[in-house]
């Protein structure tokens, strides 16, 4: 099996520094081998300065599939709370963790330490929705599973023989 070569980084940008978390070139460096090993191979990586911010300028392939998983990997990321789900339960509901498929209007979402009603959906794609959301005013689009509350009387627990 052949492995793609290293990306074109300019040998001056790749020398590590005391602060390495603030450094761009050690930044680009670690997130060259952390894409290599999903299978994203980049060919250029070069740290910028673009409207006095630091950012890391990239050029490369990936793999359909690969770029499908990350990206949805990377959408259930960026809205995730950061407050705990307990505390985000509307009282009266139970958490589930659903496929977009198995959603329900009615059910409640956590995002962005907020939790939102889904007031309709619409399918996206196959394995995605479109919920439009009490209170935001931009839909939001469910690709991977998601924990939301449901109201407790829409479960079915097995009686007690």
């Amino acid at each position: 099996m052949t492995t793609a070569p290293l990306p074109d980084t300019p040998s001056e940008l790749t020398e590590p520094t005391e602060r390495t978390d603030d450094d761009a070139s050690a930044t680009a460096t670690r997130l060259v081998r952390a894409l290599r090993g999903c299978g994203i191979f980049l060919e250029r990586v070069v740290p910028r300065s673009v409207g006095g911010r630091t950012v890391v300028a990239v050029h490369g392939h990936i793999n359909v599939h690969a770029a499908g998983r990350l990206a949805a990997r990377l959408e259930s990321l960026a809205h995730r709370p950061s407050m705990p789900l307990e505390a985000l339960r509307p009282e009266g509901t139970l958490p589930l963790e659903v496929l977009p498929d198995q959603v329900r209007v009615g059910d409640h979402l956590p995002l962005e330490d907020r939790c939102y009603r889904i007031r309709n959906m619409r399918g996206a794609s196959g394995s995605s929705r479109i919920l439009e959301l009490e209170g935001r005013r931009l839909p939001w689009i469910m690709t991977g599973p998601r924990v939301v509350f449901r109201r407790a009387d829409q479960f079915q627990f097995p009686l007690p023989a």
